[in-house]
């Protein structure tokens, strides 16, 4: 408004006319008014029909302030003389520096607003001199009034820009500060995971051992008693000995998934025999599937017979996720296959574990693979174990350069697939599974 007065003064001196001069600037505050009214309806309009309605009247009613004070101007260059182009073209100028402080916010709208006092000026070119009707004197402070409202509007546009930069700048500040402190919690967060998991695989080291003694006399014992024919007693060390097993596998799992964690395993690929390892690990889950009544039917075909991989990582994947089965199996058939498969070129081991349990549904299969997890976590489920080692498994396939993907139908049975390549390069590291 300050702005706008300097701008009216000049106007009355330059044209001798205090009269045209405040009947402009009262033109333009009444408009400003209007728009600023219709601005507001805009933005508390909800509707979309009415918010339409309301955004037209509101460039509307911009266009028509704009009309009155690029009327002004070019009256002021036709009819004003030398001060009068001078002051006009300061108007003009004023303009375009107000239609840049907002530039950056609509930037559509503000260059459609910078038009008519763009055009104004190249219009003033092309109009022809007349002198004024103010004398020297008038004409001298009728400039003057616009290159004071001139440079408020720079000093404004300065002070603004200051505003902003300085913003920015404590934004860039804040968000460097932002990055490093979660940069540092990361760094924090992994090393106290690297410390969890280095003392987990310590501890599970320092629970094998005894648990190994246990399993090694309680064996001993039950072959005494056998011997000694006290099969009673002897059924009983058999129940150490298989609940010290059940125990120790529980720890592996957990040195397993600590030593992925904390980066200390790496792989050795070698050449291997693919139906060896697979019937070891039927071997080592048989006794639980003859408990469930179930029967391991195993294929291999023949271009699947040999691999180059870690064969010590492929047996407890191919473990885990027999065993799996077997746990969820009852009275039915569980079917492994092995076969060879190309994908882009390269040669991979498919191997499948099928089986007819109960199932799983197409909204858990994505949880089958969390670790701790188990579909069933209720207290008084049917099915031990941690829910750790489709986990592992899955961490391992991804690490021998594979996947462990699984299909399942509710009260048809699941089917486990492990693609790995054939051949593993040496010296590659484990990349294990986030």
């Amino acid at each position: 408004m300050g702005v706008g007065t300097l701008f009216a003064v000049g106007a009355s001196f330059v044209l001798e006319s205090f009269a045209v001069g405040f009947g402009w600037f009262l033109a333009v505050m009444l408009s400003n008014g209007f728009d600023a009214m219709l601005g507001q309806s805009y933005l508390e309009t909800r509707g979309q029909s009415e918010r339409r309605t309301s955004g037209a009247l509101f460039v509307w009613g911009c266009a028509f302030s704009i009309a009155i004070f690029s009327a002004m101007t070019l009256h002021l260059a036709a009819h004003g003389g030398g001060p009068g182009r001078i002051l006009s073209a300061l108007m003009a100028a004023s303009a375009l520096v107000s239609v840049m402080l907002f530039l950056f916010q609509a930037p559509a709208f503000m260059l459609i607003t910078a038009a008519p006092a763009t055009l104004c000026l190249l219009v003033m070119a092309f109009m022809p001199f007349q002198p004024g009707p103010a004398d020297a004197l008038m004409g001298a402070i009728g400039a003057a009034c616009g290159a004071a409202g001139f440079l408020a509007y720079v000093v404004r546009a300065a002070l603004y820009n200051g505003r902003m930069v300085t913003g920015l700048r404590d934004a860039n500040r804040q968000a460097k500060e932002r990055a490093l402190e979660a940069e540092t919690k990361r760094a924090e967060a992994e090393e106290a995971n690297r410390a969890k998991s280095e003392f987990l695989a310590v501890m599970t080291h320092e629970l094998r051992t005894p648990l190994n003694a246990v399993i090694g006399y309680a064996e001993i014992i039950n072959e005494d008693l056998v011997a000694e024919g006290r099969a009673e007693l002897a059924d009983d060390a058999t129940k150490i000995t298989n609940s010290a097993r059940h125990l120790l596998g529980l720890i592996d799992q957990i040195l397993n998934l600590s030593s992925i964690d904390a980066g200390q395993e790496g792989l050795a690929p070698r050449e291997l025999d693919v139906r060896k390892v697979i019937e070891e690990a039927v071997a080592a889950a048989q006794d639980e599937a003859r408990a469930n009544g179930n029967r391991i039917s195993l294929r291999v075909a023949g271009g699947a017979e040999a691999a180059h991989t870690d064969g010590a990582k492929l047996a407890v994947c191919l473990a885990a996720v027999i065993s799996n089965a077997v746990k969820f199996t009852s009275n039915g058939l569980i079917a492994i296959t092995a076969e060879p498969d190309v994908v882009e070129g390269r040669d991979y081991l498919l191997i499948a574990v099928s089986d007819t349990g109960v199932g799983i549904a197409a909204e858990d299969l994505p949880r089958v693979f969390m670790p701790f997890t188990q579909l069933d976590g209720s207290s008084t489920r049917a099915k031990g174990g941690m829910g750790l080692g489709l986990s592992i498994a899955q961490r391992i396939a991804g690490a021998l350069g594979g996947e462990l993907s699984a299909t399942s139908e509710v009260g048809v049975g699941s089917t486990f697939t492990l693609r790995v390549p054939s051949r593993l390069a040496s010296g590659q590291a484990l990349k294990a599974a986030a």
